[in-house]
């Protein structure tokens, strides 16, 4: 079956929606209370809270909405760092949302539909030749990667442009999440942790970086890259305040790891895109995050936001994929993740 089904028991057993644990009218909470309901209309069990299935539930793929996705995520889940418990029981994991909405569309049947969904954010797009889901960098790209961390990237496409040339594509993407990742060497005193080697919020990285504690204490190549590929304006980050550790910082870094991915594959260009819902204010900050971001960029046509309810109707919109129920697929979505 190209969606899973599940079989309803009669109406009287239905399942309650269960317990809550996000409540109130903001984001969070109506997107829970969203999953609970889809949750109990499946006639799903749930363990500890609504919002989470049971291990037999999670076992058996429910919360994916097509097989192709479990497929996916399981095959990811085989190759090591990628998935996490969360992402199969865990109904507003955004990882289980990207499976969601990409991985009919990385499918080779669905690579077409793919490029005339995509090309509606980024329209120098002509062909997309392949889709990688969770997709982890070469070691030495930046030189973070362990079994456990490093940068990596919820969805890399590459494509061909109109004019012919190479290019690559990454997307982030968030659900519920209250912020982007911050630096390491912030986030633990904000956590209530404090450390010796804290990065001050004065920080000025100057022209070689070594102040940088990812610098200095790591030897990532964050800022060697950025500067290598030309990403950013030098002369406004460089000569000021470090603006990379707080919610930027995930923005920066995965936008330096499109860059270096382009360059190592030698496609001529290069896009990083957020695909996150409209109403995740907590997240967008009314856009403040993004707009803060661009004025840093040397090229502010190389970061682009993809409200996740117009990636949505883009795949409404777009031809059917083969073997796949496409209308079932359309709907799921809109019931998981288009929240009012």
């Amino acid at each position: 079956e190209s969606v899973l089904q599940e079989q309803a028991p009669p109406e009287e057993s239905r399942l309650s929606e269960g317990p809550i644990y996000k409540r109130g009218t903001g984001f969070r909470a109506r997107a829970e209370a969203q999953q609970r309901a889809y949750r109990a209309k499946k006639w799903l069990p749930y363990k500890t809270y609504g919002h989470w299935l049971s291990d037999d539930a999670a076992a058996a793929g429910r919360n994916f909405i097509t097989t192709i996705a479990h497929d996916a995520a399981i095959a990811r889940k085989k190759a090591g760092k990628g998935t996490a418990p969360r992402t199969f029981d865990n109904m507003l994991a955004s990882q289980a949302m990207c499976f969601n909405l990409f991985a009919p569309l990385a499918a080779e049947q669905g690579l077409s539909t793919a490029a005339s969904v995509l090309k509606r954010f980024v329209p120098e797009i002509s062909v997309v030749k392949r889709i990688d889901i969770e997709h982890t960098p070469d070691a030495d790209l930046f030189g973070d990667q362990s079994i456990v961390s490093g940068v990596d990237c919820d969805v890399l496409v590459e494509f061909v442009t109109t004019k012919g040339d190479g290019g690559v594509l990454t997307i982030e993407t968030k659900f519920v999440e209250l912020e982007f990742s911050s630096c390491g060497f912030r986030k633990d005193e904000k956590a209530g942790r404090k450390r010796s080697d804290k990065c001050p919020m004065d920080t000025v990285v100057g022209e070689d970086f070594s102040v940088c504690r990812y610098v200095k204490n790591k030897q990532y190549k964050y800022w060697e890259q950025a500067k290598r590929l030309g990403t950013l304006r030098f002369d406004e980050v460089g000569k000021h305040a470090c603006p990379f550790g707080g919610p930027l910082w995930q923005l920066w870094v995965n936008h330096t790891l499109v860059h270096a991915i382009a360059d190592a594959r030698r496609a001529k260009r290069a896009v990083f895109a957020v695909c996150a819902p409209r109403g995740n204010d907590a997240l967008l900050q009314g856009g403040k995050v993004f707009s803060s971001f661009v004025e840093l960029l040397a090229d502010p046509t190389t970061f682009v936001f993809i409200p996740l309810e117009d990636l949505i109707e883009a795949i409404t919109l777009a031809g059917a994929i083969p073997d796949l129920d496409n209308s079932a697929w359309v709907a799921g979505l809109k019931a998981r993740y288009v929240i009012p």
